[in-house]
């Protein structure tokens, strides 16, 4: 009896095993993240904004490099195409490989458009290489998406982007389907700012791609992360964007997506000198309105605050206001020490020009050359209560 029951128990033991593995072997394989990166600088009918589209792509390379799971793999593609068939060509030969598990993610840092036709306003990337230039249609990028197995990511840096998803005004969303997400950095009726060399002593990346990097990077756990599952949903990046990049209003599609996309390496590197940037309710005091702001000095750092006034529905750089944080180091004013800051920031009517608004940017400064960097912005108004 006593072998009998030992032979029972052993033959379960194997039935059990064999099911395991049979789990094992028919779990879905975890798919392949595929990144193309595509930044258009040099233009045709249009102004250029090098080294603006250059750097954006340098700026997400590294990102998608840090927080997307290691058999990432990344191209990138620099002042072109310049025509929709080579973006078609591009978009196939990056994702020839995808399959069904995969994901295949593209950004693009480009002059976005709008034109008026039959049936009112549309929109279109600009695809140029310098020489040649062609518009670049939502319906297009969809077709050429469609081919791809597996689900999809598209990232944009444009002017007029979120005509994509239909955010920003009264039209279609052309990416209405379970197998994308898309992120957009400004409505369809808004623009997408970046650092113009031309105009602009400040060089480096447009302030969107900026903040989604200080948003992975330099946030403080509860603030990108707040259920603490070690991802970030497109939902809880967007949310934080929203806190942190005043410039333009940031949409995604869909809305309400908490499925993980970007990984939190335990390791996370800020790659930023003040962390835990946040804005505080703003209340109008007479004829100024007070803007609480909190955040964490990594290092001594050197800190200014730029007041940009609304004028005819945009912000006017030009008429901006530049104001060194109130501590000292030495004799030298905005010079700050390591840790902990709160900061009350106060902007007279004057200072929020004639629309009563002001898009309020935190500037930290490094290296000898004291090089700017946008490290987070929000948005004030005499409407603040």
């Amino acid at each position: 009896m006593k072998k009998k029951v030992t032979g029972l128990i052993l033959c379960m033991v194997i039935v059990l095993v064999m099911g395991i593995i049979g789990v094992l072997r028919n779990r879905p394989k975890p798919g392949i993240t595929r990144c193309l990166l595509i930044g258009c600088d040099r233009f045709v009918s249009m102004h250029g904004t090098e080294p603006a589209g250059a750097n954006n792509v340098e700026t997400m390379e590294a990102l998608l490099s840090d927080f997307l799971p290691e058999n990432t793999t990344v191209i990138r593609q620099l002042n072109g195409p310049g025509t929709v068939a080579g973006f078609e060509q591009i978009v196939a030969d990056a994702f020839r490989k995808a399959k069904d598990e995969d994901i295949s993610l593209i950004y693009m840092s480009t002059h976005g458009v709008l034109e008026d036709g039959e049936d009112g306003q549309r929109m279109a990337l600009l695809l140029s290489d310098g020489t040649e230039e062609e518009r670049l249609y939502p319906e297009a990028i969809r077709e050429a998406l469609d081919r791809i197995p597996g689900r999809k990511m598209l990232i944009l840096d444009a002017c007029h982007s979120g005509a994509m998803i239909g955010c920003g005004w009264d039209g279609k969303n052309w990416f209405e389907s379970s197998d994308y997400r898309v992120l957009v950095s400004c409505g369809a009726l808004e623009e997408s700012w970046f650092w113009n060399t031309e105009t602009d002593e400040y060089t480096g990346t447009g302030y969107f791609t900026a903040a989604m990097d200080r948003a992975l990077r330099a946030s403080d756990p509860e603030q990108i992360d707040p259920n603490g599952s070690g991802r970030v949903s497109l939902r809880e990046l967007t949310e934080r964007l929203r806190g942190i990049h005043g410039a333009s209003e940031v949409y995604c599609w869909p809305e309400a997506s908490w499925e993980g996309l970007f990984e939190i390496p335990s390791d996370r590197k800020t790659g930023s000198h003040l962390q835990g940037v946040s804005f505080g309710e703003a209340a109008v005091d007479g004829d100024a309105v007070i803007l609480p702001i909190h955040f964490r000095a990594g290092e001594a750092v050197r800190v200014m605050y730029q007041l940009v006034p609304g004028r005819n529905g945009t912000w006017d750089f030009e008429r901006a206001v530049r104001l060194p944080d109130r501590e000292k180091t030495g004799l030298i004013r905005g010079l700050l020490s390591p840790g902990d800051k709160d900061r009350k920031i106060r902007l007279t009517a004057g200072t929020l020009g004639e629309e009563g608004r002001a898009l309020v940017q935190i500037i930290s400064f490094s290296g000898d050359a004291l090089t700017p960097s946008v490290e987070a912005g929000t948005v004030i108004s005499m409407n603040n209560e």
